[in-house]
């Protein structure tokens, strides 16, 4: 028996145990109908849901152009429409630069002719470790300069302080 369900079954009340489970089922339900696709549950306005499930599906969108600009750039005016079909399978997995990686890996494999094709697979190929590695060690050698500056300054206003001289 899962956690979820151990949860549900808590207590001495069959009755609660009852309403809990439909209630999450329909919580499910409902989600699945917000950012799956799928369908409107009994007692719910299609509309409004139509409604609620196009704004998650555009913040989702958005956000994921926020964290990857550069692949909302590259796709133009196919991003949108590319992401929004991406979004209609399923709910976001992870946070939201996990979630427009795994919408290039899925818009490669959704449009293998796409004129966008190979500047996405380049975006999307790790970068050089050596380059990394050189702008890594010129970081680390300013940072040693600036902390070797500072503390002749210290050294300095310490002279000048006591006045003594070297």
């Amino acid at each position: 028996m899962s956690e979820r369900d151990e949860y549900l079954l808590r207590g001495d009340d069959a009755e609660l145990a009852v309403a809990r489970a439909r209630l999450a089922r329909q919580q499910a339900d409902l989600l699945a109908a917000l950012v799956a696709g799928g369908e409107v549950p009994a007692g719910f306005d299609p509309g409004q849901v139509a409604a609620q499930a196009a704004a998650l599906a555009a913040k989702r969108r958005d956000t994921a152009a926020r964290v990857a600009p550069d692949l909302a750039r590259l796709l133009g005016a196919a991003w949108r429409p590319l992401f929004d079909r991406y979004a209609r399978l399923g709910p976001q997995r992870g946070g939201y630069r996990e979630d427009a990686r795994a919408f290039a890996a899925w818009a490669l494999a959704a449009e293998p002719s796409a004129p966008w094709r190979a500047d996405l697979v380049a975006l999307l190929s790790p970068a050089p470790v050596q380059p990394v590695r050189r702008a890594l060690r010129a970081v680390r050698a300013a940072a040693g300069r600036a902390e070797r500056v500072r503390a002749e300054r210290v050294e300095q206003a310490e002279r000048a302080r006591t006045g003594s001289s070297r």
